[in-house]
């Protein structure tokens, strides 16, 4: 099993979650299929073979640092009835029948609710049996040769830098970084921590921090995301390990939707 990390930095992210629809949360740490799909991207696997690049892939990731969060409205316009159901809505409404008709007319104008990380860098962790496609991945990392752009989540989220792709190990640890089973979930290395449901805004999150977070897919679990220490796991666990730091990384096709 060889494994390699670097670290990559965005401008703004949003790993959303899999349980929203209209308003859309992010993960604090992305989980393993989003760090896949940004290592398939860089080597140029297409998306119809994600999945069989992934079988034999392990995924993680560590927060190193991040400014805060934004969080931005938008009225949208639902039209899903016809011209005459319309009309018919609209003359009720301004004429005298207001109240009645009032959440209808709501329902056609929703609100999105999205919210974004504020600059978050990560260390990324891989590894796999393939030792070739490590190699692939470290020498284009090392040169910037990659094969798709690379986003945030989603295209309108750029990446800052990507920088010190370097070799690691996958070994057995209880300790780690990243995310972790709630099941297999023991604590953290602090004498205090903060347990937050949302993230608070730019300069008012408080380390460390521990966020909840439900993956789906094939997963169907609930972790524990830790930001600022290191996880303390009731069992041995798969972690990547480069000299620096050890990070939890799992298998990345239960992850895939």
């Amino acid at each position: 099993m060889k494994a390699i990390t670097f670290k990559i930095r965005f401008l703004t992210a949003q790993f959303k979650e899999h349980t929203q629809k209209i308003t859309r949360r992010t993960y604090l740490i992305p989980p393993p299929s989003v760090v896949a799909g940004i290592f398939g991207a860089i080597l140029g696997v297409e998306r119809r073979n994600i999945f069989s690049f992934s079988e034999t892939l392990f995924s993680g990731a560590e927060l190193k640092s991040l400014g805060g969060r934004t969080v931005t409205f938008a009225r949208t316009f639902k039209i899903d009835r016809s011209p005459s159901q319309l009309l018919d809505l609209l003359k009720k409404y301004y004429g005298g029948e207001r109240e009645k008709v009032l959440k209808d007319i709501q329902q056609l104008l929703p609100i999105k609710e999205s919210e974004e990380l504020y600059m978050p860098e990560y260390k990324f962790a891989v590894a796999s049996p393939n030792e070739e496609l490590i190699d692939e991945g470290l020498k284009r990392l090392r040169e910037f040769d990659f094969e798709y752009d690379i986003f945030g989540g989603n295209d309108y989220h750029f990446v800052e830098f990507i920088d010190n792709p370097k070799l690691a190990k996958m070994e057995k640890s209880v300790k780690g970084y990243g995310c972790c089973p709630r099941k297999d979930f023991e604590g953290v290395e602090a004498e205090t921590f903060y347990i937050v449901w949302e993230l608070g805004k730019v300069g008012e999150i408080q380390l460390p921090l521990i966020m909840p977070a439900t993956f789906l897919a094939n997963v169907n679990e609930d972790f524990i995301q830790v930001y600022g220490a290191r996880i303390i796991a009731k069992r041995e666990m798969d972690v990547v390990n480069d000299g620096e730091s050890a990070i939890f990384v799992y298998k990345v096709r239960p992850f895939l939707v």
